[in-house]
């Protein structure tokens, strides 16, 4: 990765950030886990990113966080630089953040999910009830709007091979004209590598998602909110229409000990959109854990 980029976008949002993270092997069974591991002295919260995105989707906000928190930020199976797998299911993920937490020693994480890696947050929470300190959904609730996402969808399902990142870049700012352009390239840089037919996504595409099972097991939550004790942060960006004011309050309105927030200027990707005001509502949200 560029990391002299990422110093600049840092830079440009008041971010200082450090020396690049330090790139972890863990294992779930016979599947190879990828993690970047930023450091830091207090307390470990593991970041779970989307659907067809990687652990880089986090540097800004893991940069932001890192004089306060230690935090890993694991490529989701299949996705990244983690191995691909036969199983997709929600429950094989959850397997793959208990295994990564006892890999790195940690009795009580944070956790942090956005979209897809909010659903697998969720589900591992209730799996080690007691053991989490905190959880965080970034921009998913149990009812999420899936047609809104039918756009972004479609443009990810779309694509299968580019000439250069470049190119990528420019496609993709041609749907999404109002993002940074370089942190466009940032966040391609990271999604693509090259191959014998020119740059494709590092993600499994052997197959489509399963969304229907998705969309299922984030309609579980909603029974198993009641039983998830740690407190809860339910994130919405401003401009999603994924997540509405309603169905975030609501959602968090289920868990014993949850509340909500709006992140402004962010869309779905709160986590790009917006580092500096996430990175502020996750610290203060784990403080009070």
């Amino acid at each position: 990765m560029d990391h002299d980029l990422l110093r600049k976008l840092g830079a440009a949002r008041g971010i200082a950030v450090g020396d690049p993270p330090a790139v972890g092997r863990a294992r779930n069974g016979d599947l190879e886990l990828s993690y970047l591991d930023w450091g830091g002295e207090g307390p470990t919260a593991i970041f779970l990113h989307g659907g067809s995105l990687s652990a880089r989707t986090w540097d800004l906000v893991c940069s932001a966080l890192r004089p306060r928190l230690r935090c890993v930020a694991m490529d989701l199976r299949g996705h990244g630089d983690s191995g691909w797998a036969d199983d997709y299911r929600i429950a094989a993920s959850v397997g793959d953040v208990l295994a990564l937490a006892e890999h790195l020693g940690v009795a009580r994480p944070h956790l942090v999910g956005m979209s897809l890696g909010g659903c697998v947050a969720g589900h591992s929470a209730a799996a080690l009830g007691g053991r989490v300190a905190s959880l965080t959904f970034v921009d998913v609730v149990d009812h999420v709007d899936f047609a809104a996402s039918a756009s972004l969808r479609g443009f990810m399902g779309a694509i299968t091979s580019t000439a250069s990142v470049e190119e990528m870049v420019t496609r993709a700012l041609a749907v999404s004209p109002q993002t940074d352009p370089d942190l466009m390239l940032y966040r391609y840089q990271a999604l693509m590598k090259a191959g014998p037919d020119g740059f494709g996504l590092r993600q499994d595409r052997r197959r489509p998602p399963d969304f229907p099972h998705i969309l299922g097991k984030l309609a579980d939550l909603e029974g198993l909110a009641p039983t998830v004790a740690c407190p809860v942060l339910v994130v919405r960006g401003a401009r999603s229409r994924i997540v509405t004011d309603d169905t975030a309050a609501t959602f968090a309105s289920r868990f014993p000990d949850g509340r909500w927030c709006v992140i402004p200027d962010a869309g779905h990707n709160v986590q790009e959109d917006n580092p500096v005001a996430l990175a502020e509502a996750l610290a203060d949200h784990i403080s009070r854990s």
